[in-house]
């Protein structure tokens, strides 16, 4: 392999990064104790430039979706990612860093008997099977989808696929060949039952599985509101809904958003950039109400009325005749292409022996297990906070993929807790706002930044705590919060300031 001369030795200090190239590449150098280390400079998942993130100890944090990975291996720890850096040799000779391809090798799984069974090939069935091979299993894996797809990134559908602009996210998450080469077999089907008792799973066409372990992760199906026309409107949830929506959107000119939630408003936000007339019908007062309160959520009003889309709060809908939106304060929207986002509710109804909740989701413990050998993860999962917390549901791509990876080692037999910070981020108009935490409620918001710009911080405090976070064109100080959640729980606004990135490089 050649090598390639990029730094003086005395060049790397200790406990920096410092990006050179190799061949035209950003390549990371990361000294510690144990010498120089050098990692691929591109985060896999979208293409970010990982010297724009934060660096925690031996943690390299992306600036855009918070993928995280180990300065030293170049390994994954963290999602949205799904693979790890490329990783280069590194010797010093004569004071200078001379760097070469890693020629990487991995040893087959051994052989083994069992079989393990994934009920859903989203985001938590993707990465949990890759994750079951990454860490040696040799049985059988397979995974049973409605969708006869690769697994693919869903979140690109409502943020780029219908505004018709690129999206760098890999999609979908691996090859065809990638699943061959592992043996993972991927089979079209529609779960009926899953017997928890018999350790069983039959399908609509009459096949049946015996698992030694599962895992559940069939997600949610959208919302479709009870009412006269409802048939009528189109929801989005898979590749071929967002293909249904866009050969609608291209011979409508106007477009009704039912939902100001973030599938809501990034639909919005996209058919707006195709340059339909767009309006957007809620019950509440702002968008992202819910999650982040009035306040904060106005800034999503001004930020799509700049761009032309139009708002109806607070209103209900009554039907959807023939060419629009009738709704209960008397109005009529006119429109060509009406599309909810209305939430989903989680898909669990096969699920035999095991309780399910008044909204149909799966409690599961903190190593993400419902029953014996059976596990749940994402949309279905409800799981305790922090790992012995109390029990929420998220329904976020990257909360799945963390729960996945989990539940994976779980089937393994590893006892591994899932205790991770979840994180959601959305873009609009090029606008990217990054959650971090968790808060069902709160006691007082402390905003830094400027909410007409818009560019800000803004922590959610409960009991004097800061337990969620969210920032606005805030990139670094977002992904150091990652790494600050993670480390410790009970922040104060006061200790974390205004910038963050600089709290985390004293910690």
């Amino acid at each position: 392999m050649p090598s390639h001369d990029v730094a003086a030795a005395d060049d790397c200090e200790a406990g920096t990064i410092r990006q050179v190239e190799v061949e035209g590449e950003p390549v990371l150098l990361f000294r510690d104790s144990d010498g120089i280390h050098a990692v691929d400079g591109t985060c896999p998942h979208a293409g970010a430039p990982l010297i724009e993130g934060v660096r925690h100890v031996n943690r390299i944090v992306c600036p855009w979706h918070k993928a995280t990975f180990c300065l030293r291996t170049g390994a994954l720890l963290e999602p949205p990612a799904v693979d790890s850096l490329p990783r280069y040799d590194v010797r010093i000779e004569a004071g200078r860093v001379l760097l070469s391809q890693t020629e990487e090798t991995r040893e087959q799984s051994a052989a083994d008997s069992r079989c393990f069974v994934i009920a859903g090939g989203g985001a938590a069935g993707a990465v949990a099977a890759q994750t079951l091979r990454q860490e040696g299993f040799g049985g059988r894996i397979v995974i049973l989808d409605r969708e006869n797809r690769v697994p693919y990134d869903r979140t690109t559908l409502s943020k780029y696929f219908l505004s018709g602009q690129p999206g760098s996210e890999k999609s979908p998450l691996q090859t065809q060949s990638f699943y061959r080469q592992q043996r993972i077999e991927r089979k079209t089907a529609e779960i009926t039952r899953v017997d928890a008792a018999e350790r069983r799973i039959v399908c609509a066409d009459g096949s049946v599985f015996n698992y030694d372990a599962a895992l559940l992760a069939t997600g949610g199906e959208p919302k479709r509101p009870p009412i006269a026309g409802a048939k009528s409107l189109f929801l989005l949830r898979s590749r071929a809904d967002a293909e249904a929506i866009l050969a609608r959107a291209e011979r409508s000119e106007r477009a009704v958003v039912l939902g100001a939630g973030f599938i809501g408003m990034e639909v919005a936000a996209s058919l707006r950039e195709r340059g339909l007339d767009v309006t957007v019908v809620a019950q509440e007062k702002a968008p992202f109400e819910k999650q982040l309160g009035p306040r904060i959520g106005s800034v999503f009003t001004r930020l799509h009325e700049s761009h032309g889309v139009q708002f109806r709060f607070g209103q209900e809908i009554a039907a959807l005749p023939d060419g629009g939106v009738a709704l209960k304060s008397g109005e009529k929207l006119k429109a060509d292409l009406i599309v909810a986002g209305l939430g989903v509710r989680p898909v669990t109804d096969y699920a035999d022996g095991i309780d399910r909740n008044d909204d149909g989701s799966i409690n599961v413990d903190a190593t993400l297990q419902a029953a014996q050998a059976l596990f749940a993860a994402g949309d279905i999962a409800r799981f305790p906070l922090s790992g012995d917390g109390e029990p929420i549901r998220v329904e976020h791509w990257r909360v799945a993929e963390q729960q996945g990876r989990v539940a994976a080692l779980n089937m393994l037999g590893r006892g591994v807790r899932y205790d991770s910070v979840p994180v959601f981020w959305t873009i609009q108009y090029l606008k990217r706002l990054d959650y971090i935490g968790h808060a069902t409620d709160w006691d007082d918001i402390v905003v830094h930044g400027d909410l007409e710009k818009p560019e800000l911080l803004a922590y959610y405090v409960k009991d004097g705590h800061v337990v969620a976070a969210v920032g606005l064109d805030r990139d670094k100080d977002t992904a150091a919060l990652v790494e600050l959640f993670e480390k410790q729980r009970e922040w104060t606004p006061d200790a974390l300031g205004p910038n963050p990135a600089a709290v985390l490089d004293q910690t």
